[in-house]
């Protein structure tokens, strides 16, 4: 009678976490996960039952962010309306001009930030957060000032 020793599969790139072409990260975030398996088996032997918990604790952090940015970065594919689409050029155009204005505090838009290699996902994911609270911070200041300056006139 033969013996079977378990196996199992290991999905990586664009099989795990597949996008669109749009944002271009498809074989970048592939590369990357070849890259850290590579050294999580390197750190366990070639032992692909010991390296896969690393693999994941070591990847994790960055697929969130990743897919969050492959939602929001450039969404033209996920069939949104005429308003949908409105919105998010008026969000993009609105944040590229902050960001040429004062860049010391706004960012690019994510879908030009997703394009500096030295930047991870996680971190691209946080400045682009970061932004959308500074926005939403000066879209409150202009509100009240323009309704004080309203009320003034009363």
């Amino acid at each position: 009678m033969p013996t079977f020793s378990s196996s199992g599969v290991v999905l990586l790139g664009d099989v795990f976490h597949c996008f669109p072409p749009d944002i271009g990260q498809g074989v970048n975030s592939a590369l990357e996960d070849v890259f850290i398996l590579n050294q999580a088996l390197t750190q366990n032997n070639d032992i692909i039952s010991d390296a896969l918990p690393l693999f994941e604790y070591l990847r994790s952090p960055d697929i969130k962010p990743l897919i969050c940015l492959a939602q929001t970065a450039y969404s033209w594919q996920y069939n949104q309306g005429f308003l949908g689409k409105r919105l998010w050029s008026i969000n993009f155009f609105i944040r590229l001009l902050l960001s040429r204005i004062l860049p010391f505090i706004f960012a690019p838009p994510a879908f030009i930030l997703i394009q500096n290699h030295q930047l991870s996902y996680r971190e691209i994911w946080g400045i682009a957060q970061r932004t959308t609270i500074f926005i939403f911070v000066l879209g409150i200041v202009l509100i009240l000032g323009t309704l004080a300056l309203f009320l003034d006139n009363f």
